[in-house]
């Protein structure tokens, strides 16, 4: 949602100027950056809770199911993870796409949102070669 909020205030996509937009969020060019987090914050709070509730023991089982490959195993669980958040959002909307947003930006936010939560959550859990050798 951050992200979907930052492209729309800069009009990254050209898509804030159209009715649907200014509709649904007319101020959207005058927010803040703390008020696009609390704006994120507050829509996604339930998201929030499923993840932190599901974050152990998909990360457990990630452990238990892949023993041999660190990286494939960081890889794989920080996808995992990531995808929680849009099988919860299609889970909630009956597994039918929610047209409020608009598509390029909604697409580009997603996109964002993976590579730099994977990217994220490999960098926090590898392990520096150096210490494994010794």
């Amino acid at each position: 949602m951050t992200f979907y909020f930052l492209l729309m205030k800069y009009n990254l996509t050209s898509e804030t100027a159209l009715a649907d937009v200014l509709k649904n969020n007319p101020n959207i060019t005058d927010w803040s950056f703390v008020s696009i987090i609390q704006g994120s914050i507050f829509y996604n709070l339930t998201t929030l809770i499923v993840s932190l509730v599901t974050y152990f023991p998909i990360v457990y089982l990630m452990k238990r199911l892949i023993d041999n490959n660190h990286t494939i195993k960081i890889i794989l669980t920080g996808f995992i993870l990531t995808a929680t958040t849009p099988i919860y959002y299609l889970f909630l909307t009956d597994w039918k796409h929610n047209n409020y947003y608009m598509p390029n930006a909604e697409r580009i936010a997603w996109i964002l949102c993976f590579v730099l939560s994977i990217g994220f959550y490999y960098l926090a859990n590898r392990t520096n070669k150096s210490k494994i050798n010794e």
